[in-house]
């Protein structure tokens, strides 16, 4: 039997071998109702033959087990020209299935499982991430005691943008888009510190004034920087927003920040959320030029200055956030769990609170949230164990080998928290 491809004649055998050498799951109807298919597209549908690929081809279309003739009639009707693309059901979900008018009465068939479509999605997401993050260190790990704080802001910004959402603020700003994308944004807040010299970044005590104009250019260079990359990936609102937090979280509500000494909502939305975000992570975390604030002085100055330093609506929603992390006390540290050493104690309190996070109800049914605590999770987990080893090595600790590699073990047990898992 031959195909009419193009208005040729091709014969069949050799329709199959071209179909057989392509990776992707390709069909070809003829107009005289021939399907040609390889493998892969019989695997996608879960069928052994063309003709029950043909059924299920058609029934997709809305046609009841036609004969041949029927399925290319069906074929014209849903793609008369162009494209068009419909959904199979199969055992192990659904299929996508897109349509492509090759000629007349000819069609070729491409399917690929949404399952795989979601997952190579995900997979492409966390790469982005991934290169955010490396990029974002760059910049941050000389003034960082563990290199965590973007994703400590990370998460903290997307908890105070769902907040806004569910208090029914800035309601025209907030859209599904921008909660997506914000705290992916926020990672690099602070990126055009890569232009600060270390004798700056890293001065022990006050900036003078010379040195305070150096510190300033990072938030006018990152924005430029990021500006430049969405122009060069047109439509992007991950780096749109990314420019604007860059460039304005540090503007002022009454418009005595810097660079560009913007007030109230002239500053964007989503560099007003960092502002708040970046400054709480910033005094509760150890700097080369200061020790960590205690967390109710870190929330004394933030709410000291709502309405000048920061919007107030921010502020309330910052405060339901921290109220939130507060409530999400699965299990209560006490002193009995305690070891003595104060900074494994601290790291311990850390962890359990990230735990905790996780089966925190606002977070359960927040897919987003629930990676920043997992990422937050993973890499904290990492670096306390590194630095409890260097303790009991310090010590002469006996048993160093054999405890090493009970943290390997849990570490490959928290980090295939990470992993995605995609139900059937």
């Amino acid at each position: 039997m031959d195909a009419v491809l193009g208005g040729q004649r091709v014969p069949l055998p050799d329709v199959l071998a071209a179909l057989e050498a392509m990776p992707s799951g390709i069909a070809v109807v003829s107009g005289q109702g021939v399907l040609a298919a390889n493998r892969a597209f019989l695997s996608q549908l879960r069928c052994d033959r063309p003709e029950e690929a043909a059924g299920l081809v058609a029934a997709a279309l809305g046609v009841a087990d036609p004969p041949p003739q029927g399925l290319a009639a069906a074929l014209s009707r849903a793609c008369p020209q162009g494209s068009a693309s419909c959904d199979i059901r199969t055992a192990d979900g659904p299929v996508r299935l897109d349509v492509v008018h090759t000629a007349e009465e000819g069609w070729s068939l491409t399917a690929c499982s949404r399952l795989e479509q979601v997952r190579m999605q995900s997979q492409a997401n966390r790469a982005q991430k991934v290169a955010l993050v490396a990029l974002a260190d760059l910049a941050e790990y000389r003034d960082c005691d563990t290199g965590e704080h973007v994703l400590r802001v990370a998460r903290m910004t997307h908890e105070i943008a769902r907040t806004l959402k569910e208090r029914g603020r800035y309601l025209d700003e907030l859209d599904d888009d921008f909660l997506h994308n914000i705290g992916l944004a926020s990672i690099l807040h602070d990126v055009g510190k890569v232009g600060v010299p270390d004798s700056v970044l890293l001065k022990p005590a006050r900036l003078n004034a010379e040195e305070r104009v150096v510190m300033e250019r990072h938030a006018h260079t990152g924005g430029t920087i990021l500006a430049k990359a969405e122009r060069m990936l047109v439509g992007s609102r991950r780096f749109k927003l990314a420019s604007e937090i860059a460039g304005g979280h540090h503007e002022c509500w009454d418009g005595t920040g810097y660079p560009n000494r913007l007030r109230a909502e002239e500053i964007p939305l989503a560099a007003r959320i960092v502002a708040v975000a970046d400054v709480y992570d910033a005094l509760t975390s150890k700097r080369p030029y200061k020790e960590p604030w205690p967390q109710e002085e870190a929330v004394a100055f933030v709410t000291g200055r709502s309405g000048s330093q920061f919007d107030p609506l921010v502020v309330a929603a910052f405060l339901d956030v921290l109220a939130m992390r507060a409530r999400a006390a699965v299990v209560e540290w006490s002193e009995s769990i305690a070891i003595g050493e104060p900074m494994v104690d601290h790291d311990h309190r850390i962890l359990l609170a990230l735990i905790n996070q996780i089966a925190s109800p606002e977070n359960r049914n927040d897919a987003a949230a629930v990676e920043f605590v997992l990422d937050e999770l993973v890499n904290y987990t990492n670096f306390h164990f590194q630095r409890e080893e260097e303790l009991m090595a310090a010590a002469g600790y006996p048993g160093l080998e054999e405890h090493r590699a009970i943290h390997r073990r849990l570490v490959a047990e928290v980090t295939e928290l990470q992993q995605p898992t995609f139900p059937r």
